[in-house]
């Protein structure tokens, strides 16, 4: 069992510090609205895996899966809901003194956060897969139904513990003074990174 849980870790630590859309969502999140904006878009990326979680303990995911149609829906919106984010990322501009994010209101950037890292996390195809393999290949088919739980909270912990970080490093006054001056290009790149990741979704499902 320590082996097993071992292993699981591992490889789901590979795979969460993999740059993805997660990993850019909460990148423009951070560079755009402040610490708060990313951290709440860390925990929207947290409660989305626990849905997939959830759907997969239920069998759900399974059928989704397997459904052509819902399958290729998921991956359309989700395509185009990162093009919209990453358009909104190219257009960037340079944040005056009076226009930094800490005069954003809070509840406000912290909406925006979380839904953007929500529902990117939820419709990320590869997300649903990584999870509906994990339940359905890596574990074995004894473990009992409470470890498998277990090992849904302890994979959403490390969602919202690296994402947090991640978060918070990038709005950490130190590294703050070192990219305001080309904050706004980062976003722009951020921004390309999530247009790109879109259209190849696209790409793979009608090319």
């Amino acid at each position: 069992m320590e082996n097993e849980f071992l292993s699981i870790t591992a490889i789901v630590a590979l795979m969460i510090i993999s740059p993805g859309p997660d990993f850019a969502i909460v990148v423009k999140n951070s560079l755009s609205y402040g610490r708060m904006a990313g951290i709440y878009a860390a925990v929207g990326i947290a409660v989305a895996n626990a849905c997939h979680i959830t759907i997969n303990l239920l069998g759900i995911g399974i059928i989704i899966a397997k459904s052509v149609l819902l399958f290729t829906i998921m991956k359309i919106l989700g395509a185009s809901y990162l093009i919209y984010l990453g358009y909104r990322g190219l257009r960037a501009k340079p944040i005056l003194q009076s226009e930094t994010p800490e005069n954003i209101v809070v509840p406000t950037r912290g909406q925006q956060g979380f839904y953007s890292g929500f529902i990117t996390s939820l419709l990320n195809p590869k997300a649903c897969l990584f999870l509906l393999s994990f339940f359905s290949v890596i574990l074995l088919p004894e473990t009992p139904l409470t470890t498998q739980i277990g090992y849904g909270i302890w994979i959403v912990s490390l969602v919202l513990i690296w994402f947090s970080f991640v978060a918070w490093f990038l709005t950490n006054p130190l590294m703050g003074q070192k990219i305001e001056r080309f904050k706004h290009w980062l976003e722009r790149v951020t921004g390309g990174i999530l247009v790109l990741v879109g259209i190849k979704l696209f790409a793979h499902e009608f090319i």
